[in-house]
């Protein structure tokens, strides 16, 4: 069973700004069939803040969303210890992007809408209990 770790401390202000960023980022989406666009941030380890946009083509398979848009950002820029990630509008990141976001860690939190206009951290470990990672490759081989 995955160990739940506790979200990390973020104030409403930089909560915020992670959602003005991904509101930001959405205003840069090319959804000509969904239409639906969709904008991300994350913020890094190192306090910087990656956006993306999500990006649709007619095939629809090689549409990229904007939280794989923003991770890709951020590790192209060597920058692999995620803390948080904002989707805007808000929706829970696929079942293929929590694995993408775990193969760089799972100790990292989901802004998600609270009570009152208010904006909370949900732990990655809460949406993605029993991940599949580079630890586990690594108990394989100790295994054989």
């Amino acid at each position: 069973m995955s160990k739940e770790l506790t979200p990390v401390e973020l104030s409403q202000e930089q909560l915020q700004e992670l959602v003005h960023t991904a509101q930001q980022a959405a205003t840069m989406a090319y959804a000509p069939y969904s239409n639906k666009p969709e904008g991300a941030a994350l913020l890094t380890a190192s306090g910087a803040i990656y956006s993306g946009a999500s990006v649709e083509f007619a095939t629809y398979g090689g549409s990229v969303s904007a939280d794989v848009a923003c991770l890709i950002k951020a590790i192209n820029h060597g920058d692999k210890k995620i803390v948080a990630l904002c989707i805007q509008p808000f929706s829970y990141p696929s079942g293929v992007v929590r694995q993408f976001y775990a193969e760089f860690g799972i100790d990292l939190s989901l802004v998600v809408p609270g009570p009152e206009d208010t904006l909370e951290l949900k732990s990655w470990t809460t949406l993605l209990p029993y991940h599949f990672g580079p630890d586990n490759l690594e108990e394989a081989k100790n295994l054989a």
